[in-house]
């Protein structure tokens, strides 16, 4: 993903524009790695720029930036338009006529100089961006609803500082590094993105996805621009659900899928390998005699305990014609990486794996620029039956749900999963452990109480209001953040990388079809990915029940002994004024089952600022 940063003041002089003409070239040389294809930085009066080009495609892309229409409004950011000939023909319905070759940076000038602010919610892409105006002074940023590409910023006084990399903003001399107490208190709690806009550091915000940011002499705002609609569900014939979905599965990955190296990662599972025969069948229709430059990533937890993944995903990958790296990484230890490979995190993980994740992106972009990612399945495929039958009968009466039952159970032989929880409940009552929230206790009574921990944990656990009639799980998957909390690790502010992941299953046009499927049976266990892949997946994996992971790599690693989570050094004070650290020892200590992973939190914590501390990352 290309980077970009930029300060720009209200009201400036020649003193402020030499400060901040250092100030930007410092931040270029935080975001140089994010572009090997091109490196600047401009002045205008009062803003400065920096920007570094990393080619993709397969939309064409500006060389330089900030760009303008008009030497008034110049944008700046980190854009891919998908439906770019959707966006080409509305402009000229509007009078604009525009080449097909126009890049993605045009068509969102030419968008906003149409429709506004408003305009910016209709593009279909991934976005992180600032349009600033000279003569108006004034600075808007925008942030797409799935959120892949990440935008922080700090505000001074009278001015804005700005970045899609995290190290920017920290190479900035009047940028604080203090760290944010709420932040810190809501990872020990297990939640550290509850505030969307929060990040480690006090005085550095990250804006929320669908958001947009205004800067200008009357201050600095933010607000929601951009939201899934609640739509009704589709009656379609069956053949019609399932030629709707690969059409706009195939639209997604067509959009997505350049003419570069591109990576797959992929598993056993039905997502990813989805996702692989279509770039597949779609490179080869492109051009059928050449190279595909396309190629597979597979991992699994061998030798730790017997996973079939990438026995799957090899086998996959030989049918489809394409080259596939296996890697078993059962041996890594949690909180560390293979090969004595160095990550310094940029923000604190909850992931014990967090640094061997990296680690593959290390390795993939030896060979690759694009990774194609299967996330978002499991999100956007989120249905329960119980919402949508209440809704049915709420609509139509009882013999519709009635038909729907019926007509699941003929046919799959079982009852649909209607999410209410019976299955939970009925373990519990045979002694087994229910998968419920725990206040940590090891938090210290003056850190919990100074900021009101537990009813903050009762505010981060309590049961959202449901936002969709039919499908609430999965709309609020597309809307409240969940998604992009896990995607924006995939980006280069994470994995110091030049690298870019995409993930069409999150394409916007592709969500919002699937919200609208009846949850019975189309959602149900993935019933519609699975019958649009009939005669394209061979049935072992097309016909694969999800099952777990066959074992926890944490719990086990615990369990042969090959890792203590006891740590062996006593932290660093700010830890122990958080953490009663003797309390946390011995818990540690007597945790063998799921439990484990709420005790590591301090552990992660820990490790984190000692990371950042021998780098003087913060204050």
């Amino acid at each position: 993903m290309s980077g970009f940063a930029g300060i720009v003041r209200l009201t400036y002089g020649s003193e402020s524009s030499e400060i901040d003409r250092g100030a930007i070239a410092r931040m270029a040389q935080a975001i140089a790695f994010r572009g090997p294809d091109a490196f600047q930085q401009s002045h205008l009066p009062g803003a400065s720029f920096a920007f570094s080009l990393l080619k993709t495609g397969p939309a064409p892309q500006e060389p330089a930036q900030p760009c303008s229409l008009d030497g008034n409004t110049w944008l700046l950011g980190d854009v891919r338009c998908d439906g770019r000939s959707e966006i080409i023909a509305t402009l000229a319905q509007h009078g604009t006529q525009l080449s097909p070759e126009s890049t993605s940076e045009q068509l969102i000038l030419h968008y906003f100089a149409k429709f506004g602010e408003a305009g910016l919610t209709e593009l279909a892409g991934d976005f992180s961006l600032v349009l600033w105006n000279q003569p108006e002074r004034k600075l808007i940023a925008f942030r797409d609803l799935t959120g892949s590409r990440p935008f922080f910023y700090s505000q001074g006084e009278g001015n804005l500082v700005f970045s899609n990399t995290l190290q920017a903003l920290l190479a900035v001399p009047w940028v604080s590094r203090e760290l944010d107490e709420v932040f810190l208190g809501d990872f020990l709690l297990g939640s550290p993105n509850h505030d969307l806009d929060r990040c480690v550091y006090k005085n550095i915000r990250r804006l929320p996805v669908g958001h947009l940011l205004e800067f200008s002499s009357h201050g600095l705002a933010t607000r929601r621009i951009a939201k899934m609609p609640v739509e009704e569900p589709l009656m379609l014939r069956e053949r019609e659900y399932i030629e709707e979905f690969r059409r706009l599965f195939t639209q997604a990955v067509s959009d997505q899928l350049a003419p570069v190296n591109t990576t797959i990662m992929l598993s056993g599972g039905l997502d990813s390998t989805t996702l692989a025969a279509c770039a597949v069948a779609l490179r080869k229709n492109l051009s059928p005699l050449s190279n595909m430059n396309l190629r597979v990533y597979t991992v699994d937890s061998q030798p730790l305990y017997e996973d079939q993944e990438t026995d799957l995903a090899s086998r996959l990958a030989a049918k489809l014609g394409i080259e596939c790296e296996i890697r078993h990484f059962g041996s890594v230890l949690p909180f560390t990486s293979p090969e004595n490979y160095e990550n310094v995190l940029i923000e604190p993980s909850l992931a014990p794996y967090m640094h061997l994740y990296n680690y593959y992106f290390r390795q993939m972009v030896k060979s690759s620029r694009i990774v194609f990612s299967g996330g978002g399945g499991d999100e956007v495929f989120r249905l329960q039956a119980l919402p949508y039958l209440r809704y049915l009968h709420k609509k139509r009466g009882l013999y519709p749900v009635f038909a729907a039952v019926a007509g699941y159970m003929a046919s799959h032989r079982k009852l649909p999963a209607l999410g209410t929880g019976i299955q939970v409940r009925v373990r519990s009552w045979f002694g087994q452990k229910m998968d419920v929230p725990i206040f940590p206790q090891w938090l210290s009574e003056e850190f919990s109480r100074r900021l009101e921990l537990p009813a903050r944990w009762q505010m981060i656990n309590a049961r959202p209001v449901p936002m969709h009639p039919s499908n609430p799980v999965a709309y609020a998957c597309a809307n409240d953040g969940s998604v992009s909390t896990i995607l924006e690790t995939y980006d280069s502010t994470w994995t110091d990388c030049p690298l870019e992941v995409r993930s069409p299953f999150m394409d916007r046009r592709l969500t919002r079809f699937l919200l609208r499927i009846p949850a019975i049976p189309w959602a149900m266990d993935k019933y519609l990915l699975r019958q649009s892949q009939i005669g394209i997946l061979p049935d072992e994996i097309r016909l694969r029940e999800k099952v777990p992971l066959q074992g926890d790599d944490v719990l086990l690693h615990r369990a042969s002994g090959a890792w203590d989570p006891v740590p062996t050094e006593l932290p660093a004070e700010r830890i122990r004024s958080m953490v009663d650290w003797g309390m946390l020892v011995e818990t540690l200590k007597q945790s063998t089952g799921p439990d484990l992973h709420v005790h590591l939190r301090p552990v992660a914590l820990a490790l984190w600022l000692k990371s950042v501390e021998n780098h003087g990352s913060f204050q």
